[in-house]
């Protein structure tokens, strides 16, 4: 069965730390524990070796243009054009930068890029801010998706979790309906709040980067026939540690393969949900009703 991670991040680890100096993480949060053993996993070819052992024919690889972690459009492009079969890459600008729409123009139309990842509290923007909207704009108008993180996030003082409330994308979602939209980790423990933008808005999707105990619990038959099949979408969030272990793709594969879903589920999941979510020609049929009368 083909498979599509959706969620993986390559970080700039040298940049990073030059863009940060002065800065420090506060510590006593649990994720960030492992943080110095994850560094391995940061080489682009680890990473093809956890899509190979996965079974994981390519992966979405996000760039990240925040204060506290990066990875460029460049650097992304690079990986891409080194794993072209591989790898498919996400823009990010930041939406306080005046020039953010002129580089998300550039990051599609000539470096190749596909879609754009926002982090709301990371990037310090709330987004339903309407001095974000062209933005969006721009992405309707490129016919890209947007992929929002949402929920919690571990960068303690350093980042408002106020900013990262599903409710608010889906102020985003109403203005822009024809735009493409990515709610990540099954909500980051706003999984009620982030389960019901994805419910009530047919133009927004939901990827499953949670921990492995949350999918067991969560990624139920009656969560998935509610949201809708087709809007759950696969992705690990690598190379990110989780519930104190180090990151294996394929912990998430056999997680999903686990569930007892029906073939079909699994692979609309695993790969043909998020061929559609990347697919603006295809569009639900409004309900007219008169036709009931």
């Amino acid at each position: 069965m083909k498979i599509v991670n959706a969620h993986v991040h390559m970080i700039e680890l040298e940049k990073m730390v030059k863009k940060n100096a002065g800065h420090k993480v506060p510590g006593g949060i649990s994720v960030l524990q492992d943080i110095e053993a994850t560094m391995p996993l940061l080489s682009p070819e680890v990473l093809i070796g956890q899509m190979e052992d996965a079974g994981v024919s390519q992966s979405v690889l996000y760039a990240v243009d925040a204060p506290i972690v990066y990875s460029s459009n460049e650097y992304v492009q690079t990986l891409c054009a080194q794993f072209p079969d591989r790898l498919m890459g996400f823009a990010s600008v930041n939406p306080n930068d005046k020039d953010a729409v002129e580089r998300l123009d550039k990051a599609v139309n000539e470096q190749g890029l596909r879609g754009l990842k926002l982090h709301p509290p990371l990037q310090n923007f709330f987004p339903n801010n309407e001095s974000v909207f062209p933005i969006y704009e721009k992405a309707v108008e490129l016919k890209i998706p947007v992929v929002f993180h949402v929920g919690t996030t571990p960068f303690g003082s350093l980042a408002r979790l106020s900013q990262a409330n599903p409710i608010l994308i889906d102020d985003v979602a109403v203005e822009f309906p024809d735009l493409r939209i990515m709610l990540t980790h099954l909500g980051t423990l706003s999984h009620l709040e982030a389960f019901m933008v994805v419910e009530k808005n047919p133009n927004v999707y939901i990827d499953t980067s949670a921990y492995l105990y949350e999918i067991k619990e969560l990624l139920t038959m009656n969560l998935i026939t509610r949201l809708g099949p087709h809007k759950i979408i696969f992705g690990t969030d690598y190379p990110m540690p989780y519930a104190g272990l180090i990151h294996q793709m394929k912990d998430f594969v056999e997680c999903l393969k686990g569930l007892n879903l029906t073939e079909d589920i699994l692979e609309g999941i695993f790969y043909k949900n998020f061929e559609t979510f990347m697919n603006y020609e295809s569009s639900n049929e409004d309900i007219d009703f008169q036709q009931f009368i």
